[in-house]
């Protein structure tokens, strides 16, 4: 193994164990405010001065890699507002414990540097990712290297929840016309200012990715295949009504989607192949369409 690739793999390691970190703070915060709505037994590591050392992401900050991580400004910034979070966190659950009404400051420093804490980390994944390579740098959208990362991620999820996830690939309707009619600058503004609609347009927690020229994915947890392609086709409407406003004028466009279940029994390569099958149908049937990819059934259109 080359450097190069074992600080890429590193880099692999260490956003896969944030992301894992994540998601254990933000269901410690959901303990933690149901602890102080509702009351109950206090875990005593919450209340230990070192608490912040104790919990999962508290792990990952001081981990073996701590040193050298340490040395990089904003994880030292997520450090002092990690512990600082916990210290507050450990008084108002002592307030709680002494029968003491929480003060509305006290609790709305905790609000505030959680808020903190959550921009922070953010903005570690961001540079992690970004370190990888994995952002697309026209739009800020994840590109192709994440798509792998971010479906075995979902995927995961699936088995451990049995909650659904469809995936949608969209491919823009005679782009080429679009370059070709307006020159390439207008082109990538429309690519931008269509990664911005997707954005704008679905859900918070679904993930865009662009995986090159005028092809996007869409990974939308928590929602079964009939309806994403109840969303989607919402989405493919508002798309072919809106007017792109660019430097050459108001442009217009469509797209052609494909929608399948993101099912664990596939792997992921294979679940990208169904996916744009199903929107080179939607594509063949004269575009502006979406298709939803049923395995072992005829496609059907939305």
């Amino acid at each position: 193994m080359t450097l190069s690739e074992q600080a890429h793999a590193e880099t692999l390691k260490c956003l896969h164990e944030l992301d894992r970190a994540i998601a254990h703070h933000a269901q410690w915060l959901a303990r933690l405010n149901r602890q102080l709505i509702c009351g109950g037994n206090v875990n005593p590591d919450d209340l230990s001065r070192e608490a912040h050392l104790r919990c999962h992401l508290g792990h990952w900050l001081h981990g073996a890699e701590h040193d050298r991580a340490a040395q990089d400004p904003s994880h030292a910034a997520l450090e002092v507002a990690h512990q600082a979070m916990h210290e507050i966190a450990s008084h108002l659950l002592q307030t709680q414990a002494a029968n003491q009404p929480i003060a509305a400051a006290d609790y709305d420093a905790l609000v505030a540097i959680a808020s903190r804490v959550r921009q922070l980390l953010r903005r570690k994944e961001q540079e992690l990712t970004e370190r990888l390579g994995a952002v697309d740098q026209l739009t800020g959208l994840w590109n192709r290297q994440a798509v792998q990362l971010r479906l075995a991620e979902e995927i995961e999820r699936v088995q451990r929840t049995r909650q659904p996830c469809a995936i949608c690939f969209v491919d823009l309707d005679d782009f080429a016309a679009v370059n070709a009619q307006y020159g390439q600058q207008t082109g990538d503004e429309m690519l931008k200012a269509v990664a911005g609609f997707f954005a704008k347009h679905l859900r918070g927690y679904d993930t865009l990715f662009r995986l090159g020229g005028e092809e996007f994915l869409l990974c939308l947890p928590n929602i079964d295949i009939e309806q994403a392609g109840v969303l989607i086709n919402r989405l493919r409407e508002k798309l072919a009504a809106h007017a792109f406003k660019t430097t050459s004028g108001k442009c217009k466009l469509t797209a052609s989607f494909g929608i399948v279940n993101l099912e664990p029994i596939f792997f992921i390569d294979e679940t990208l192949e169904r996916v744009e099958r199903a929107q080179l149908i939607a594509k063949s049937e004269g575009g502006n369409r979406v298709c939803i990819w049923h395995d072992g059934f005829e496609p059907e259109a939305a």
